[in-house]
């Protein structure tokens, strides 16, 4: 059964309305920049990467690998060895394709800015906390935009890379969001055959990341203060990252909400941390269990977990009256079975969907195709924001309530010397969100 065109529209309007009446003020500031026009197919265009961790080293390197005249010429960073780092390995796979003299790297929280004015197309791929302005910025200047998710860490945040991403259609830039499920060919396969019917009518879903510990925290350094072991451990500081539930669990959710062609209305559910906790444990919780309730009545169940020990499962399963599917990412398994049962087999050689949502990207820039992710990234981001309210709230979330709150996670630091936004107790542990009192609206 194909998604409700009603269904989807009436979620989509009802978010941009509210949206944009939080994030008019947003929308208006944004200046006129130059328009952005398709490249030529011989036009070298100058590439610049916000962020030079894991992710956003592995971003510019798929740009690079597009086969498309692309150079990298500038870099933002808050740390100089992370922006070195980040600069040799990609200089080493690519030689002169990068060219980042040292006047064109940029220290510091304003550092993006002038990366931004340096290019044409720019990664965004610092801490989450840091994109909506960092969009914003990009959009004003008229820049072609990559950002990694999540979009944001809290609804404030959501309005305004909303506002944003229709400013960027208006300007004709192309957006790409890291939501790279959306490229690979046996979700995009099996999602088809789900609205084109294959299960019926879709009565519930159940999503799953489920694992143990997924990196080690770097260790202090005498000369980092507090906000920098913080910002070292991005992952570990939900004011960072958004907490496990948005980081990671946003990838199945945005499945679930593409299957469905719509948005859940409101969320319950419970979260808590069991074994992360005390000294130097970070700021997270390590379990979320979260249900989501469409407007057809339709429900997700959403299970999240960080624990080592314990029984690890990343997958996507929706259900319905003629049979039910499995999504396994890592494992290329895509299976239906009941009344239209079917297996998707692998496509040999294996395409690469972080390779792919780069070639996507810069085909539409350089073909000047309409290309915009935006949106759909923020209200899945959104989605994903909800039900952390809910497990840190213990309460039942309304969609309406939480786009429209005006109540910010976090209020991001501007400078090294900033008190962080949340500090640890005499024996070194960090404060966590209580059920039952913490109010997220």
């Amino acid at each position: 059964m194909k998604p409700s065109p009603s269904n989807s529209q009436l979620k989509r309007r009802d978010f941009l309305q509210t949206g944009a009446l939080a994030g008019g003020a947003v929308l208006a500031s944004l200046s006129p920049a130059r328009f952005a026009h398709a490249a030529s197919s011989n036009e070298t265009l100058k590439l610049a990467l916000v962020g030079g961790g894991g992710r956003g080293t592995g971003a510019a390197n798929q740009a690079l690998t597009t086969g498309r005249p692309l150079k990298l010429v500038a870099m933002a960073e808050l740390f100089r060895d992370k922006a070195d780092g980040a600069i040799a390995s990609l200089k080493a796979q690519h030689g002169d394709k990068v060219d980042v003299p040292e006047d064109r790297i940029f220290l510091g929280f304003e550092g993006y800015k002038k990366a931004i004015a340096a290019c044409d197309v720019v990664i965004l791929a610092s801490p989450c906390v840091f994109r909506p302005a960092m969009f914003e910025e990009a959009v004003r200047q008229g820049k072609h935009v990559f950002m990694e998710k999540p979009v944001a860490v809290d609804a404030p945040g959501i309005r305004q890379v909303l506002a944003a991403a229709a400013e960027a259609k208006a300007k004709n830039l192309k957006v790409g969001v890291g939501l790279q499920r959306r490229h690979k060919p046996g979700y995009i396969e099996t999602v088809k055959r789900i609205q084109d019917g294959a299960l019926g009518q879709i009565l519930y879903a159940r999503t799953f990341w489920n694992m143990g510990t997924a990196r080690a925290m770097a260790p202090r350094k005498p000369e980092w203060n507090e906000l920098e072991y913080q910002l070292h451990n991005q992952f570990y500081f939900a004011w960072q990252c958004g907490d496990i539930h948005v980081d990671q669990g946003l990838h199945n959710i945005d499945v679930i909400n593409w299957i469905k062609g719509s948005y859940p209305i409101r969320a319950m559910g419970v979260a808590g941390a069991e074994v992360r906790r005390g000294k130097d444990a970070g700021s997270l919780f390590d379990h979320f269990a979260i249900e989501y309730e469409y407007e057809d009545g339709s429900r997700l169940f959403a299970q999240n977990r960080q624990i080592p020990g314990c029984f690890d499962y990343v997958a996507e399963c929706a259900h319905g009256t003629q049979g039910e599917v499995e999504m396994i990412n890592e494992r290329n398994i895509f299976k239906i079975t009941g009344k239209n049962a079917w297996k998707y087999e692998p496509e040999k050689p294996l395409i690469n969907p972080y390779q792919r949502e780069h070639d996507d990207l810069f085909r539409a820039i350089f073909e000047n195709e309409a290309y915009n992710e935006a949106e759909r990234g923020a209200l899945s981001t959104m989605t994903a924001i909800m039900g952390r309210m809910a497990g840190y709230s213990g309460k039942k979330i309304e969609w309406q309530d939480a786009l429209a709150s005006n109540t910010p996670f976090v209020v991001p630091p501007k400078s090294l010397q900033d008190t962080p936004p949340l500090l640890p107790d005499q024996n070194g542990a960090y404060p966590l969100p209580v059920p039952g009192r913490y109010n997220p609206l």
